[in-house]
């Protein structure tokens, strides 16, 4: 496993509602965070730690224990990252579990998260990382 691939699965694994502000030192100053309307409650461009910490308060102003579950890690060998996972939520009126599907890639860089940028599908996130098949 490249250090990369080591440093992004240890921030995924702290990017969930009760811990993701013990991610911020492994976060890179000028980190950017792609989202879509098909993941997230708030779809856009989100940098910096700010960024990280408005990406997760829309999240909570809806939802209550919100987790993220990796299912597969792809090392593209180029501090690139594919990462399936589950986005598993409560609704806080609602108390309705659910669990969505989605992909990012993560890349990382001198030994800091630079940029997530999330799809999906696995296809559409090998088709944006150049990967064949």
């Amino acid at each position: 496993m490249s250090a990369d691939e080591e440093l992004i699965r240890e921030a995924f694994g702290l990017l969930n509602a009760d811990s993701y502000e013990r991610v911020m030192p492994l976060i890179a100053d000028d980190f950017e965070m792609v989202t879509t309307a098909a993941v997230a409650s708030e779809p856009g461009v989100y940098r910096g730690h700010e960024g990280v910490r408005r990406w997760w308060e829309s999240f909570l102003e809806v939802m209550d224990d919100v987790r993220l579950e990796a299912l597969s890690f792809d090392d593209q060998g180029d501090g690139r990252v594919i990462i399936e996972f589950l986005i598993h939520a409560r609704g806080q009126a609602s108390g309705i579990e659910t669990a969505q599907p989605a992909v990012t890639i993560a890349t990382a860089a001198d030994g800091k998260m630079r940029r997530l940028e999330f799809f999906t599908s696995l296809e559409q996130a090998r088709e944006a990382a150049g990967v064949d098949g």
